[in-house]
Parts: structure tokens; C-alpha cells; sequence
């Protein structure tokens, strides 16, 4: 059941049996697992270990003071009778028991005024303060485990820490994410925090989203036209670019080295039109290169097509001319590569 809380959906709420479940059998789980539990499907606006007052929080946490050595986490559970609270009795972590700071005695006096006399004035005013230490305790194991920051959407603070880590920490970055999951941007953190962002770190990142085979080829040759402010010009004088040093002729120069190719394939045929020019996880390429290089380089995408997908021309067909056919009733039975295209409009 999802319910909503506050401007934050709950995925699903707790059972209507949760509590009975514990209070017959408070042995069989544990402290923490029990605290994520209300944490996440409570529906409570503040995290435990997170609220200014007590009334924020939805339960009352204390220790059950004993001489025993813990036999397990969870002492006890009861509900309340004034209102519908219930409260959890630990073992271990309090003042009380063999491994508490109090000494012995204290202990044993404790457990003689409840067990005897019914009196849990002075279990009471320790639990004040088990209640918040407990909470604590839990909040620091719990922010520092990265799948409980998904249990609730209001609170992902590992993903603020990975997303300093790739560069895009700053609130006005995140809001253009583009087409990509930004779990998988925070997957391949460790390609993105690398001082050299080099094909290899590209080729496996691509790889790994896509699914697919992904090599990188360098040094493609290009023509980089030569804006109007570097061309030779007669009125320039003694600025004027030296013939055979720094002058071109033309208006564009050949260059190698700032410009890659993409290699992607062989490829099957569901996968070949997904990553065509426009398509779905050719969009998600792009943003891949961008948040990978930026826009330094220029670059294009050579898609292969398996072999046992090549199909010919045929009247009535669907296949797009150019993108997944082939003139020829029977075209030769081998993976093609023939299409090339510069997916990013920028270049």
C-alpha cells in the first residue's frame, strides 16, 4: 500500500499485525532492523535520532536492567495503556548489566524494585536518557549504511556524497540530469573522480549501462574551420600570420587529434535501433560523453549490426533505409558496420 506523508509517499506502510508479532516474540529480531522498519513505513516527518522532542518520535526505547549477560537484543515490548506507543526494552547498551557503567549493585537494586515491588520510578528516569542515547546510537550506524539513505526520500545524503565526489554536487547542476539514471551515474563514481578521464574509463562505463560490446578508436581526422580572427588577412600589417610558419590556406585545417570514434557492437536488432540517431539510448550516449568529457572533443558513433540480423529491401517492409537495410536480396552474411553518425547536435 503506498501512503502519502507530508509531500513524501511512503512505498508501503507497516503491517497491521506488526506489533503483535514482536510483542509475542521480541527475541526473534533485532534492535536495528526493527528501528529501519518504523523508520521507513511509520510515517513519521522526522528520522529516529532526528526529532527536537520525544513526541515527534513513535515509540519510547529503554533497558531492562539484569545481571544476565544479554541473550539476545530485545528484552520486551508493550504497549502503553494512555495512548498507543509502544515500548521496547533492550538488554544490552544502557547503564544497567555487567557491561554498563553503573556498578553492580545499582543494577541489582533496579531489578529488585520492579521485579519485587512493581516500582519503576528509578528504570524510568534512566530510560530518559536510554531513549535518546539509543536513537543516537542507531542514527550513527544508519547514516553511515548506503541502502537504508533509500529507505526514505526525504533524507539521500549518500547520493549528495557521490555527487560531490562526480562534480555535479551543487543543486544547480542536478537540476539538468538528462537522460540518465543517476544511480548509474553514482555507480561509476570512480571512473568520474579520476584526474585523467581516458577512453578506457569511457568505453567500460558505456559498457556496463548498455550492455553492450563498446571500443573506442582515436584519432579520427577531421577539418576544424579556422574562425575569421585566425585567418590570414592583408590588412592585419606586421600581425599578419608568416607564410610557412603560421598562416593556412584555406579556410579549415586537417586535425587528428581532437576528434574519437565509438564502436559499438556487434549488435542484436532491438539493440542497433535503440542506440540509432534519436533513439532512446542514443540520447543517453550523449549525456554519457558529456558528463564524461564535456564538450571538448568532437566525436561520432559507429554502430554493428550482427550478422543474422542483416535483412535486404523489400516492398511493405518497415525497415528505415540507410539505419537497418541493405540493397540485395541476401546481403553477405557478415556484421555490418556501415552506419556512421555524430549523435551530438553541439558539434
Amino acid at each position: 500500500m503506498t501512503t502519502l506523508h507530508k509531500g513524501w509517499r511512503i512505498a508501503c506502510r507497516l503491517p497491521d499485525d506488526f506489533w503483535q508479532q514482536r510483542r509475542a516474540a521480541p527475541f526473534q529480531h533485532d534492535l536495528f532492523q526493527l528501528l529501519r522498519r518504523l523508520d521507513a513505513q511509520a510515517g513519521s516527518a522526522w528520522q529516529l535520532g532526528r526529532a527536537p522532542l520525544p513526541r515527534n518520535e513513535p515509540l519510547r526505547l529503554g533497558q531492562s536492567p539484569s545481571l544476565a549477560f544479554a541473550p539476545a537484543t530485545l528484552a520486551g515490548i508493550r504497549q502503553r495503556s494512555s495512548d498507543d506507543l509502544h515500548e521496547v526494552d533492550i538488554w544490552s547498551f544502557g547503564l544497567f548489566g555487567p557491561n554498563g557503567p553503573l556498578p553492580l549493585h545499582l543494577t541489582e537494586y533496579a531489578h529488585e524494585r520492579v521485579t519485587h515491588f512493581g516500582d519503576r520510578s528509578m528504570v524510568a528516569f534512566c530510560n530518559l536518557f536510554h531513549h535518546r542515547l539509543i536513537l543516537l546510537f542507531y542514527r550513527a550506524w544508519a547514516d553511515a549504511q548506503p541502502a537504508i539513505a533509500l529507505d526514505r526520500p526525504d533524507r539521500h545524503q549518500f547520493n549528495h556524497y557521490l555527487s560531490c565526489l562526480t562534480g555535479v554536487g551543487q543543486p544547480a547542476l542536478q537540476q539538468d540530469r538528462g537522460t540518465l539514471n543517476e544511480h548509474a551515474r553514482y555507480a561509476l563514481a570512480g571512473h568520474f573522480t579520476r584526474q585523467t578521464h581516458d577512453g578506457e574509463g569511457l568505453t567500460r562505463s558505456l559498457s556496463w549501462y548498455l550492455q553492450v560490446p563498446v571500443a573506442i578508436k582515436h584519432n579520427i581526422p577531421q577539418w576544424m574551420r579556422i574562425g575569421e580572427r585566425e585567418q590570414a588577412q592583408l590588412r592585419a600589417g606586421k600581425h599578419a600570420p608568416r607564410l610557412g610558419e603560421t598562416a593556412f590556406l584555406g579556410g579549415a585545417v586537417r586535425d587528428i587529434q581532437h576528434k574519437f570514434r565509438l564502436r559499438l557492437g556487434p549488435l542484436r536488432l532491438k539493440d542497433y535501433q535503440q542506440l540509432l540517431p534519436r533513439a532512446r539510448h542514443a540520447l543517453q550516449v550523449v549525456d554519457w560523453v558529456r558528463h564524461y568529457l564535456g564538450n571538448e572533443y568532437n566525436w561520432e558513433v559507429q554502430l554493428e549490426l550482427h550478422k543474422d540480423d542483416v535483412a535486404g529491401v523489400a516492398l511493405g517492409g518497415e525497415q528505415p533505409l540507410g539505419y537497418t537495410s541493405w540493397l540485395g536480396e541476401q546481403p553477405d552474411a557478415r556484421h555490418r558496420d556501415d552506419l556512421i553518425y555524430q549523435p551530438d547536435a553541439r558539434h
